[in-house]
Order: structure tokens, then C-alpha cells, then sequence
């Protein structure tokens, strides 16, 4: 499940704005136009391995991104506030600084929210999706 996430976290910052497929030939994730630059393979087991990867559309790359991002820009703040402010920081400023890191953590949460529930969105049917 870890290096299904991992593909899927690395096709979004691949190609952030275009839809995604997967590619049985290849292993790994690609956009439309390169399936269709590729002679396509008839093999019975193309569907079944398709079935266990979802499409990745413009709108979760998006959502994904930006958690990303987020979760970076939060977590570099908490550290450079922590080492400007020294040991023994005012209590609004440690308050502040709590306050970044569970933004962080939210962030944390929301990425590994959306790489899972992408991925587990590959066992169900198609009309249920």
C-alpha cells in the first residue's frame, strides 16, 4: 500500500495539472496523451490491473499540492520561530509557535488522508467511486 501511495504522491508532482492514468505496460502512472503516443498491448489482464489504480484528476493534484505545501510552510516556520526565539520563549510567542506545529500536523494528516483514500478508492467499483 506504502508504494501505491508513493505513486501516486509522484504523479502529482509530476504532471500537477493534467489527468493520470495507469499504464500496465509501463508500471506506472501517465498522462492520456502518452497512452496514446504508445501502441497499446492487448492483454486480458490490462482491466484488472487498471481496476487496482485509480485516475488521479487535476482537482486531487491540486488539493494534494497545496497540502503539501501548506504542511511544508508550516513546519519551516515553526522551526525558524523556535531557533529565532532561543531557549526560554515569551509565552505568546510559544503559543504561536504550538500553534504552527498543529497546523503542521493537520497538514500531516491531510496528505496521508488523501494518499489513502486514493488508494483504497481502487477496490471499489467503478460506479461507486
Amino acid at each position: 500500500m506504502i508504494k501505491e501511495m508513493t505513486q501516486i504522491a509522484a504523479e502529482c508532482f509530476r504532471t500537477p495539472g493534467q489527468l493520470s492514468v495507469w499504464s500496465s505496460e509501463l508500471g506506472r502512472y501517465i498522462c492520456p496523451d502518452e497512452k496514446k503516443a504508445m501502441a497499446p498491448a492487448a492483454s486480458p489482464n490490462i482491466s484488472s490491473e487498471v481496476a487496482k489504480h485509480p485516475s488521479i484528476n487535476p482537482q486531487f493534484k491540486l488539493v494534494f499540492l497545496t497540502s503539501v505545501i501548506g504542511t511544508f510552510i508550516f513546519a519551516v516556520l515553526c522551526l525558524v520561530l523556535t531557533f529565532a526565539v532561543g531557549k526560554e520563549p515569551p509565552p505568546l510567542f510559544e503559543k504561536m509557535i504550538m500553534g504552527f506545529f498543529d497546523l503542521a500536523k493537520i497538514g500531516f494528516g491531510a496528505v496521508v488522508g488523501l494518499l489513502g483514500g486514493k488508494k483504497l478508492q481502487a477496490g471499489k467499483p467503478l460506479n461507486e467511486r
